[in-house]
């Protein structure tokens, strides 16, 4: 086995845990790096008006983007299981159809971003006073789509073969690019916030590239054969069948935070700008869930293709005490201390951002603590290859939710503070029905 890759079914737990999972977070920080390079850039060069352009449209941006993931978790379950389980010949088809699957998805999706960039902007109805340059952003973001859903299923795939490292490497690469194309195009060029996308997108193809020769040359158990590339039957309906909902799910949290953002959207530039602020201050929890929810799915996965089920109740409590210090520690600062973190973001003249900002991070901050068991749960049941109920708890208990939130309560109070209690309130539900579910499932797994 290729020294690069990390063997989860064997080890002390709670160190080959920690181990996986660091990599996978720095990579994470480096990623979110990008967001959090635009938001400081655009702010002090184009103002409150380019922040609340790009944070306009976050929630369109990552529809496709979150979609994708969930059919990427879906090949990277199987991938783990089998790689576990030490089948070779299935794991090679199992790879290559999820690359093929990448290559066709990818493509149509870019075409198709950039010709109904305009019509999605009018549904998100995105001020007219930062249409246009919210316009740019998005045709050059979509247009490097492909780009992003490649790295995201080739890191995926070598993580789910115990290699956290390298995607950690290729973000570092990128991530400093990033900055200084952003610094270039929009600091030097005066590009605005379609620099921004165009430095993301440049940045992210090194990162892709770095990903495609590790998965060519540093894979040695079952190295990438580009000429080989093809779609596998069984192996396209087994990652469908598991992928398929987790997309679904993945797809519908963009959706119902679209409606949100939409009505947020509606109360003015300010108010949009101060919650482009909140996004960029949480930035750390949620870096840090997906850390431990992909460490724990790959570790979860193999284990459970390797049938060695006592080891899944091990990482879970290691899991959940991880997270549950970590994030907990988050929220203390975001609460007390967000306003001298927000003026990294914005310009000393847009003091009304901050005043609002701060109201709706204490509003927040208590409660991202109580989501950890929704992620880390769902995490868990998913690497065993049950996905179709996890959706439906999380359609039911955050998307429905916040939904019907807006519908029935929010033209009561039509305020941003009483649009945005629709996340603490979908929040504690479905992590309420979680962990009841978790308790019955686990002994079917353990």
């Amino acid at each position: 086995m290729h020294k690069k890759n990390l063997d989860l079914t064997e080890g002390v737990i709670w160190k080959t845990l920690i181990i996986f999972t660091l990599p996978i977070l720095a990579g994470n920080f480096f990623q979110h790096l990008y967001t959090a390079a635009d938001a400081v850039i655009v702010g002090k060069f184009t103002g409150k008006e380019g922040l609340a352009a790009i944070d306009s449209v976050i929630s369109l941006l990552k529809l496709p983007i979150n979609f994708f993931s969930g059919l990427s978790a879906g090949a990277a379950i199987i991938i783990s299981q089998l790689f576990g389980a030490k089948k070779t010949k299935d794991l090679f088809d199992a790879l290559h159809t999820s690359i093929g699957l990448t290559l066709i998805l990818g493509i149509g999706l870019s075409i198709i971003g950039v010709l109904i960039s305009s019509l999605l902007l009018l549904v998100m109805g995105v001020p007219k006073d930062i249409f246009e340059m919210t316009l740019s952003y998005v045709r050059i973001y979509f247009a490097g789509m492909g780009v992003s859903l490649f790295y995201n299923i080739g890191s995926g795939i070598l993580r789910a073969m115990g290699n956290s490292k390298t995607p950690f490497y290729a973000l570092i690469v990128s991530s400093a690019l990033n900055v200084i194309l952003d610094l270039i195009f929009i600091g030097i060029f005066n590009w605005g916030i379609g620099g921004a996308a165009l430095a993301t997108v440049v940045s992210q193809l090194i990162s892709a590239l770095i990903i495609l020769f590790a998965l060519i040359k540093k894979t040695a158990y079952c190295p990438l054969e580009l000429t080989t590339i093809k779609i596998n039957r069984l192996a396209s309906i087994k990652i469908t069948r598991l992928g398929l909902p987790i997309g679904i799910q993945s797809a519908f949290f963009p959706i119902a935070n679209m409606i949100i953002q939409a009505k947020v959207n509606g109360t003015g530039t300010v108010n949009i700008a101060a919650w482009a602020l909140c996004g960029k201050l949480d930035f750390l929890i949620w870096i840090l869930l997906e850390a431990m929810t992909s460490s724990l799915a790959a570790f979860v996965a193999q284990n459970y293709g390797a049938k060695k089920y006592d080891r899944i109740t091990g990482v879970v409590r290691s899991g959940l005490i991880m997270s549950g210090i970590l994030i907990g520690s988050i929220c203390v600062v975001l609460y007390f201390w967000n306003v001298p973190l927000g003026k990294l973001f914005i310009n000393a003249k847009d003091y009304e951002v901050l005043i609002i900002s701060e109201r709706l991070m204490q509003l927040l901050a208590p409660f991202y603590t109580i989501f950890v068991l929704t992620e880390i749960f769902s995490a868990v049941i998913h690497a065993t290859g049950e996905t179709f109920k996890p959706m439906l708890m999380i359609l039911i208990g955050v998307c429905v939710t916040r939904i019907l939130w807006v519908i029935l309560f929010v033209p009561i109070n039509p305020v941003i503070e009483m649009i945005v209690l629709a996340f603490p309130i979908s929040w504690t539900l479905t992590s309420i029905i979680f962990t009841v579910y978790y308790f019955f499932y686990r002994k079917k797994i353990c």
